[in-house]
């Protein structure tokens, strides 16, 4: 399988003199997580919601509004390219080792595609059988929804997580994504007068931003699950066990890691 058979060829591109509030908004409106920045056609880096994050929790954001934040300040630049006719199997391998999540896709210096891990979940859907027991992350990293946002913005950042179960006591509630945190700061940037807006941020609690998760259970087939996290756009479902009880977390991440294994 080559990455041309799974890639997304319609890219989601912006210029890298654009400000965050644009790209934050088109990330929003096409359910995506990253953005290829382009100059004159020609790649100049990659923006996701984890570098957006990383920017809105630092200090200095606080003293700035997002329209004077622009994507070439926030950017990773040379992002590393795969050519169309790469095998899927080495895109899996290369997002893996370097703990990435996208590879723009190139033909010459011409952008065709993206290949993400959640373009993995096409391939897990032909693998019937697999159970979700099988490959969960057994032992997450979860929260309280009584934490702070803020804390919950750097396990996200410094783990480099998918997202975050929030259990109050040992019943799942909620779950937190760097989505969330995004769309969190980014409220905050622009609706809370300066004076105030390290403190409220500092004070923000994870049950204020967190959402309703969707579950699977352990016994749950793999490529259902997987037909279904790309349907919704889910890049994690936290797992349950037959007695309703919160065992584990899947994530795109898993999805990458059988297909690479599978192919």
């Amino acid at each position: 399988m080559r990455v041309n058979q799974i890639m997304t060829p319609n890219v989601v591109t912006i210029d890298k003199d654009v400000s965050l509030v644009d790209a934050i908004e088109r990330m929003r409106r096409h359910e995506i997580s990253r953005l290829v920045v382009v100059d004159a056609g020609r790649i100049e880096g990659i923006i996701t919601e984890r570098d957006i994050a990383r920017e809105l929790g630092s200090m200095r954001s606080y003293r700035l509004s997002l329209g004077r934040m622009h994507v070439s300040n926030v950017m990773t630049t040379n992002p590393i390219t795969v050519a169309p006719d790469l095998t899927a199997r080495r895109a899996a391998e290369l997002m893996l080792e370097h703990d990435i999540s996208g590879l723009p896709v190139v033909e010459g210096e011409k952008l065709v595609g993206i290949v993400t891990k959640m373009d993995f979940a096409k391939v897990c859907a032909g693998f019937e059988d697999i159970y979700i027991g099988q490959v969960m992350q057994s032992n997450p990293r979860t929260i309280s929804p009584y934490d702070r946002v803020i804390h919950a913005r750097r396990l996200l950042l410094d783990e480099d997580l998918v997202s975050l179960p929030v259990l109050d006591g040992n019943r799942l509630v909620g779950i937190v994504t760097v989505r969330d945190v995004v769309a969190c700061f980014a409220t905050f940037q622009e609706e809370v007068p300066d004076k105030h807006k390290g403190e409220r941020i500092r004070n923000l609690l994870v049950e204020e931003i967190m959402t309703k998760p969707v579950t699977v259970r352990t016994d749950d087939r793999l490529c259902d699950v997987a037909r279904d996290m790309l349907e919704r756009r889910f890049s994690s479902m936290p797992v349950l066990n037959w007695r309703d009880e919160f065992v584990g977390l899947i994530t795109k991440t898993e999805l990458t890691e059988v297909a690479r294994e599978r192919l």
